[in-house]
């Protein structure tokens, strides 16, 4: 019994995966994407769709809690490689650039004012710590204090815009294209002798 219990709970979760990444990938293209469709592209039957989801809003906010979370791993490793706070900004660059989905599918969820509670938990958690960030930056003298935290949180997220513009196109790496980033950051707020 145990072992048709693990295999039950492992087909569930293959499929709330499936689910997550399908309405991830559909709802960046199309955020009038129907449920049915999420659950075609995912394989999925729409009785367990519903079993897992009961509505479009609870599929939205597990997939952006997957794209926080799969943030938070890409980027754990920030505080024990980084030299500065300068660095941990291009080890931010780095390690985001390769999730344009994730952070496109984010933006478009800003716009949308979920208030799930852990969600905006984990907004502004990130958001808290990218201010940090900052702060410890601008103490360390590497970038202009006279510059708004605010502004710069904008800053280095806009960056990543026109470099997703140019994923794709064979001349661009994610490595290099997270180096254009990080230099256009660094000409903007470099602090100025």
């Amino acid at each position: 019994m145990a072992n048709t219990e693990k295999n039950v709970d492992a087909r569930i979760r293959r499929s709330r995966e499936a689910l997550i990444k399908a309405g991830r990938e559909l709802l960046n293209q199309n955020y009038e994407t129907s449920l049915s469709d999420i659950a075609r592209q995912a394989g999925v039957g729409r009785t367990t769709l519903y079993r897992l989801f009961e509505t479009k809003q609870e599929l939205v906010t597990a997939i952006a809690l997957d794209c926080l979370q799969i943030f938070d791993r890409a980027t754990a490793h920030i505080d024990a490689e980084a030299d500065s706070a300068l660095d941990a900004i291009r080890l931010l660059y780095r390690a985001i650039m390769p999730l344009s989905a994730e952070m496109q599918f984010l933006m478009n969820l800003s716009d949308l004012d979920c208030e799930d509670p852990e969600l905006v938990r984990l907004f502004e958690r990130q958001e808290n710590e990218m201010r940090e960030l900052i702060e410890l930056a601008k103490h360390e003298g590497s970038i202009d204090k006279a510059l708004p935290t605010d502004w710069l949180l904008h800053a280095i997220d806009a960056l990543f815009y026109p470099a997703w513009m140019l994923r794709g196109r064979k001349e661009y790496s994610d490595d290099s294209l997270a180096e254009l980033a990080f230099r256009g950051f660094c000409q903007g707020a470099a602090r100025r002798s």
